[in-house]
């Protein structure tokens, strides 16, 4: 009868991590589509507002990118701690078409590059833009009517299921990195477009 209860114990013990585990799982797959969601609604959102300020010129370019840096300060990853959107982690770059042709940008002796940029075509130059100083790396703004918002690593997850995991001995902790990202063009008096 002791080696019955025995068994019966370790089984039980054996059913609960694994249903733990999968529990585990779920959270962490909902925390990422939940903070995916809402990086994804900023990156949207800042892309949308600051498109509207394009006007070729310099001064609008820089506008732009302060206009979309407000958009993203907005938004917080509810589930982690209620932290805000932090608008330095985010890539913004000027274009005349919705798709850049490479996903690095020259900037000030520098380079920008859009984490999550994925090749399309019609592809054309992007510039690399930041709202911090008094340029945005723009000289000409001719024709720079599309606005490319990355929220780049935000605040990355440390996901319960890759804890138990590591805790257990079976696989090295893993970070879960969401990001959002959007493309918005605007030629007036058409509204402004949002491209993905």
């Amino acid at each position: 009868m002791t080696s019955q209860r025995g068994s019966v114990t370790l089984t039980l013990l054996t059913v609960l991590t694994i249903l733990l585990a999968f529990i585990a799982m779920a959270l962490d797959l909902s925390r990422l589509y939940l903070a995916r969601g809402t990086l994804q609604t900023a990156a949207d959102a800042a892309a949308l507002a600051g498109v509207r300020q394009l006007d070729n010129t310099v001064t609008g370019s820089l506008n732009a990118v302060l206009e979309a840096q407000a958009v993203l300060a907005r938004y917080h990853l509810a589930l982690e701690q209620n932290i805000p959107i932090d608008p330095s982690q985010a890539t913004f770059r000027l274009g005349a078409c919705a798709n850049a042709n490479s996903a690095t940008s020259a900037l000030h002796g520098g380079s920008v590059t859009a984490l999550h940029w994925s090749a399309q075509s019609p592809e054309c130059a992007y510039i690399g833009a930041t709202g911090n100083g008094a340029s945005t790396g723009v000289v000409d703004a001719t024709g720079l009517q599309f606005l490319e918002v990355d929220t780049g690593s935000q605040a990355m997850l440390t996901p319960y299921f890759a804890q138990i995991l590591g805790t257990l001995g079976v696989a090295p902790v893993q970070l879960l990195t969401p990001f959002g990202y959007a493309v918005a063009g605007y030629t007036p008096p058409t509204p402004p477009l949002l491209f993905r």
